[in-house]
């Protein structure tokens, strides 16, 4: 079962203190493209921790290799954790 989408729960980074949110945001998802990966959001969660979340699509493979590269620098969340979703077979949509 291949993992399709990738929920990031995170706080703001502390050195996003004194850059504009939108723009942080923009430079990040036009960085995630380089990874083969489109960003939906941001958004703020309820009934989690975290201040922040959005949600990341693309193959397992495009999401490993964001791992450790210059995409994920310019996220603009820290403190962050994961969860991977996958398509069940039996939904044809």
């Amino acid at each position: 079962m291949p993992f399709t989408h990738y929920i990031i729960f995170g706080e703001t980074k502390a050195e996003m203190a004194d850059t504009d949110p939108s723009k942080a945001w923009k430079e990040f998802k036009e960085a995630l493209k380089k990874n083969n990966l489109k960003m939906i959001g941001p958004f703020g969660p309820f009934g989690v921790k975290e201040g922040n979340c959005f949600i990341l699509e693309g193959s397992f493979a495009d999401f490993e290799g964001y791992i450790g590269s210059e995409a994920m620098t310019k996220c603009p969340l820290d403190r962050s954790r994961t969860i991977s979703l996958f398509k069940p077979p039996w939904i044809k949509a």
